[in-house]
């Protein structure tokens, strides 16, 4: 049997069988969900990314992209700028850096000036 609780119906409504009351909280309390997904990393400029993922992110979202580059790790802060696709396999997700360390955005930079004709 599992623990959670599950509602039964008498006639149309419904009966509350959880174990202890819920209460609501003020809507502007912060509150964070961590997600771990794979994205695939199409392109990078010196000010963000786009990846693609089978995860619609939503705009204006936060999180840590994780890549390496030429031998180098990178790990910078991220804003989910836009989303364009609809399908999970073609969702595109336009990314920009808000922050990184002084060390990776030089090393990005020198990766950058290498690529670029």
């Amino acid at each position: 049997m599992s623990d959670v609780a599950q509602p039964e119906t008498a006639g149309n409504a419904a009966i509350d069988r959880r174990r202890s009351p819920r209460v609501l909280l003020p809507e502007d309390e912060e509150c964070s969900l961590q997600l771990r997904t794979r994205v695939r990393l199409v392109d990078i400029s010196a000010t963000g990314a786009l990846v693609e993922s089978n995860l619609p992110l939503p705009v204006g979202s936060h999180g840590q992209l994780r890549f390496a580059l030429a031998g180098a790790s990178y790990a910078p802060t991220v804003q989910i700028r836009r989303r364009a696709g609809s399908q999970v396999r073609d969702l595109s997700l336009g990314t920009m850096f808000t922050s990184m360390d002084d060390t990776s955005r030089r090393r990005l930079e020198e990766f950058l000036k290498k690529a670029t004709p």
